[in-house]
């Protein structure tokens, strides 16, 4: 698609992403394209993340723009219903963006999560909700003997700590996190490759299979995001 046939385009992303998004706008030089960067914590509750971005592409709209891009995945069901009235409407089609990071390639199946994998990228490592800062917040309220319970109890299922190399981010840092979370509560630690791939199609406009694009007033569902064949955890 030539981007160039609309006049203003915005991109609604989340800054979880951001380090993805910045080097995806550098390495083609993008212009034109506004952001508008969204609280990360929003991902935690999607019934919040839906009514928050549907503001936002509302308020996109009345900004007058004809394309809105979306960084962000089906997000826990938050992204179903989001919809526009005049502008073009375009998204991944991946359940969440670790999911898109883990994709090099093509999207040849749903869920490229594994099973066990604690899943950490620069982005994830800031969060409030990463597993030291959690982990810190639990011994300020709890005490050590409950904190170490609760995050027994929170990773029970997991035996890794996974960093993901997309490219986009300092590893040196991200990869002591990493270290540290898997010392402190005895896992793994792994790095698996990734890739930007499905941020690249999105704001090139190189929109095959793997983006979503929906006309005005056609609403976001969540059939969309299924891949035949394809359902759960490797």
């Amino acid at each position: 698609m030539d981007l160039s046939i609309y006049k203003k385009k915005i991109l609604i992303a989340c800054s979880m992403i951001e380090d993805e998004i910045n080097a995806a706008f550098d390495h083609f030089g993008i212009q034109g394209i506004e952001i508008w960067w969204q609280e990360r914590g929003h991902h935690n509750d999607p019934d919040k993340l839906r009514e928050v971005i549907q503001s936002e592409i509302r308020r996109a709209e009345d900004a007058v723009a004809d394309l809105i891009m979306l960084g962000y995945g089906l997000c826990g069901n938050g992204a179903v219903g989001w919809h526009t009235e005049k502008a073009t409407l375009v998204m991944p089609r991946f359940d969440d963006c670790v999911n898109m990071m883990l994709c090099t390639g093509k999207r040849d199946r749903r869920n490229y999560l594994k099973a066990g994998h604690m899943y950490l990228t620069g982005g994830w490592s800031k969060d409030e909700g990463a597993l030291l800062d959690m982990f810190e917040s639990y011994l300020a309220k709890y005490g050590k003997r409950k904190a170490d319970k609760l995050m027994k109890m929170m990773l029970n299922s997991y035996t890794s700590v996974t960093v993901i190399d997309t490219g986009c981010y300092e590893m040196e840092p991200v990869i002591a996190y990493a270290d540290e979370c898997a010392e402190r509560f005895r896992l793994e630690r792994c790095i698996v490759p990734g890739g930007n791939e499905v941020m690249q199609k999105l704001i090139t406009g190189h929109w095959d299979e793997d983006i979503i694009v929906k006309k005005p007033g056609s609403a976001v569902t969540e059939e969309e995001f299924s891949f035949e064949g394809e359902s759960g955890a490797e």
